[in-house]
């Protein structure tokens, strides 16, 4: 297929796709981001393929192991955003036999509300959010065994019970002298990893393994843990007890307990932690002024204080009325 497309297009196309087929390689699907937006002339940025995949995962539509090189289509799910007023989430694989089912209670009874995702440029677009308007939560678990989903009454409020502790990880070999030119070392002050000519102090270093491949390891009492990067940032943060989220209450009557969760770019929550917060709302997460903060909307204050704590982050929590720029209170 060539020619000009919209967002919805792209996005739900991919999702069927990944849908039909199940499971794959995440190479492959790095792979078919990519193709699918040469088919369709659109131009993505570096690493577009990544952070659509990160977003999908997080959005619930599939889930990847990237230690495993696999990615799987997420069970198709129905569940209600907390605090949300009557709001439901349909996520996961979206088959073209749910599509029609889905497509068909709308058109009879459902109060669906679509809404098409809005890239940044040289990002692709996701899929669309769709959202169940309901009266009766009791009405949901019929809704979704009509629709062949599975009914799950809150999934953020569950993940928040699964939510890991930050932990380095097992016992793994150090970088070996192959790895000299390619070794980094994160800089919490500085924000990102920057070469060094040795791993001779405690901390979190990355390099380039045999096959090419970019390792993560966080060095604790001389001793080299494996671990993802996300965790390996947030370790290094607790370690010099530096604070990256923020949680601001919504200014509505009887919203207190319910806010936007702030998270700094540069130090990415893991992916269950930001799935947890991403099923509040159904939508990825803003991108605040001059790209340094992404915001999480409809996060209960509960669920934001699991997830600091979890990381070892001590969650500052923000009056009403104090505005947020370039990712810092003011």
């Amino acid at each position: 297929m060539t020619g000009p497309m919209n967002n919805a297009e792209f996005g739900g196309t991919l999702l069927r796709w990944l849908s039909e087929s199940r499971s794959g390689r995440v190479s492959a699907l790095r792979d078919g981001v990519r193709g699918q937006a040469r088919a369709w002339g659109l131009e993505l940025k570096e690493y577009a393929d990544w952070n659509w995949m990160r977003k999908a995962a997080a959005l619930g539509f599939i889930d990847v192991d990237l230690r495993a090189d696999r990615w799987s289509a997420a069970p198709p799910v129905l569940t209600r955003l907390p605090h949300a007023d009557g709001l439901a989430l349909l996520t996961g694989a979206r088959t073209a036999r749910i599509s029609t089912r889905v497509e068909h209670a709308a058109r009879e009874w459902m109060e669906l509300i679509t809404v098409p995702h809005v890239p940044e440029a040289g990002e692709a677009p996701l899929p669309d959010t769709l959202l169940l308007q309901y009266e009766d939560p009791r009405a949901l678990e019929e809704t979704a065994e009509f629709l062949g989903l599975r009914h799950v009454p809150c999934a953020a409020l569950e993940l928040m019970k699964l939510l890991p502790r930050a932990t380095p990880g097992p016992e793994s070999a150090p970088p070996g002298g192959s790895t000299a030119n390619t070794l980094e070392k994160y800089e919490p002050r500085m924000r990102r990893f920057v070469p060094v000519a040795g791993d001779d102090e405690d901390g979190l270093y990355r390099w380039r393994g045999a096959d090419y491949a970019r390792l993560t390891r966080v060095r604790r009492n001389g001793v080299f843990h494996a671990v993802d990067r996300e965790t390996g940032v947030y370790l290094e943060l607790a370690r010099h007890r530096t604070g990256v989220l923020r949680w601001r209450p919504e200014s509505g009557q009887g919203r207190a307990g319910v806010g936007r969760l702030f998270v700094d770019r540069y130090a990415p929550l893991p992916a269950l932690h930001e799935r947890a917060a991403v099923l509040c709302s159904g939508f990825p997460p803003a991108t605040g002024k001059h790209a340094q903060t992404s915001a999480y909307d409809n996060v209960p204050r509960a669920l934001a204080e699991a997830i600091a704590a979890s990381l070892g982050q001590d969650l500052e929590i923000m009056p009403r009325s104090v505005a947020v720029t370039g990712g810092r209170t003011e």
